[in-house]
């Protein structure tokens, strides 16, 4: 007599079911990353863009050198105008020359684990950045100083300008500008080749060692520039624009190669968050001893 038992059959995923998304995300990390075809810009486009903004920041850092931005709010005013400035850039590039997704042109997704990347990574960097300050300390004999602002006698001002601005806003904005379109931009050139549509000498996809060196020069680019925009806040100290320099580029090579090889920016913008939150409380129980 015949068994006529049998196994049961696999059921396919409901379509735009939560396991349909995950098979969708882990088929597509599968994949050598290309950039998109609706994606029609590259490093011309993300320096262009970029130079506007750091035009934008130095505008208005000289509005507050000479008085024009004073005080707490003005302080406020300045941080929404250059954080604004980057949002505005960045979603007229993506509706210009991109998708229209923020998600597709910049990486811009998260998952729910990413902050306990950005967690564990932040205190890894914030432990390598006083390794840096005590050889340069040893090596000098000066004290590096905070590359934060003394934070206000009041509180709802510290709670602003301070922790929020700081420690959230900044993260995201600058994680945005760094690491969705500049490093993207450099790999974005690089995979395409010099050719109009994208790959040279018709080839499907980029060979691997376009790949790599496209993840190479991305990664290390935007973290370099990342570091030297961010020296001006030690000016005058030259032990200070040393340690926050070298602090900042680790910062920016870690997120760099969180984006290129997550594909997203979640894990380099919470790692961003708590590293700032990190400084930001440091900077607060200075100031309160």
């Amino acid at each position: 007599m015949s068994d006529h038992s049998a196994a049961p059959a696999e059921t396919a995923p409901r379509p735009g079911s939560r396991q349909e998304r995950a098979e969708a995300r882990r088929a597509e990390a599968r994949l050598p990353y290309t950039p998109s075809p609706d994606t029609r810009w590259g490093t011309p486009t993300a320096l262009v863009t970029f130079v506007a903004i750091i035009a934008l920041l130095v505008v208005v850092e000289l509005a507050r050198t000479f008085g024009v931005l004073s005080g707490e709010v003005g302080t406020m005013i300045m941080w929404i105008i250059f954080d604004g400035g980057i949002l505005v850039a960045l979603a007229i590039v993506c509706r210009t020359w991109g998708s229209g997704s923020w998600a597709k042109d910049f990486g811009l997704r998260f998952r729910w684990f990413d902050v306990f990347i950005g967690l564990g990574s932040a205190v890894g960097i914030q432990l390598i950045g006083g390794m840096i300050g005590q050889f340069v300390i040893a090596l000098t004999g000066e004290t590096p100083k905070s590359n934060i602002a003394p934070p206000s006698p009041e509180l709802v001002w510290v709670l602003v300008n301070t922790v929020f601005v700081t420690a959230i806003v900044a993260p995201f904005c600058e994680e945005a500008l760094f690491r969705g379109l500049l490093l993207r931009g450099f790999r974005n050139t690089i995979l395409r080749g010099r050719t109009a549509n994208g790959v040279r000498r018709g080839a499907a996809t980029p060979s691997t060692a376009r790949r790599r060196t496209a993840a190479i020069v991305s990664v290390g680019a935007s973290a370099l520039i990342f570091a030297i925009v961010h020296l001006y806040e030690g000016w005058g100290s030259p032990v200070t624009m040393v340690t926050l320099g070298l602090t900042i580029l680790v910062l920016g090579t870690v997120n760099g190669v969180y984006a290129a090889t997550t594909r997203r920016l979640g894990p380099g913008i919470w790692t961003h968050v708590w590293f700032n939150t990190f400084t930001v409380l440091l900077t607060l129980a200075r100031s309160g001893s």
